[in-house]
């Protein structure tokens, strides 16, 4: 409706008329002026929803680098697996600040974006042992309260139903960082940030 609206003329009819049968009141008391805002603001989320490629991140490093720097090497405890010399050298020159903010937030999601030739990208790394002795070892697909699945080194599917029979040990390398998501304050987020662009 709002696509083939024009200045209000199909929405002003639902508006002041409602539609009871599904709980939408009528509200004919509306002036057209405020008809008009209505549509306005439907037609500007229409267009915003169609236009979202077009956004552009700005002023995306507001933190304080210092503090950034006591946060890794403190609290956030990245320092215990990442070196500024070592694995993040120059991380700073290689990703522009929201990628870079989007590798620390989202490790498993970037990484699986980028293995376009890995069919089955590299994640938590898993072990289902069975009760016959019989163990089973690849990337985990699946886990929760009732099933467990992977795919071996081979690109074989494999899932059971979880139970006394079915023992799983899982490695997950983004440990820490599925951790920290719950952790991170609006304040550690961008303080990090700004902390690791400064890692030219």
């Amino acid at each position: 409706m709002v696509l083939h609206d024009e200045n209000g003329n199909l929405i002003g009819q639902v508006v002041k008329n409602g539609r009871p049968d599904k709980g939408m009141p009528a509200f004919p008391s509306l002036t057209d002026a405020q008809i008009s805002d209505i549509a306005a603001f439907l037609h500007k989320n229409v267009y915003d929803a169609a236009n979202r490629g077009t956004y552009q991140l700005q002023n995306i490093v507001t933190g304080n680098a210092k503090a950034g720097e006591a946060y890794f090497n403190g609290p956030g405890r990245c320092s215990t697996c990442h070196s500024v010399t070592g694995d993040l050298a120059h991380i700073g020159s290689k990703y522009p600040p929201g990628d870079l903010q989007a590798l620390f937030l989202y490790p498993a999601a970037v990484s699986r974006l980028k293995a376009k030739d890995d069919q089955h990208p590299k994640g938590p790394e898993a072990t289902v042992t069975l009760s016959s002795g019989q163990s089973y070892s690849g990337t985990l697909k699946r886990l929760d309260d009732f099933t467990v699945s992977l795919y071996d080194s081979s690109g074989d599917y494999h899932e059971w139903t979880r139970g006394p029979g079915v023992k799983v040990n899982v490695k997950d390398p983004l440990r820490g960082h599925r951790e920290l998501l719950d952790k991170y304050t609006d304040a550690d987020m961008h303080n990090l940030l700004a902390y690791l662009v400064t890692l030219k």
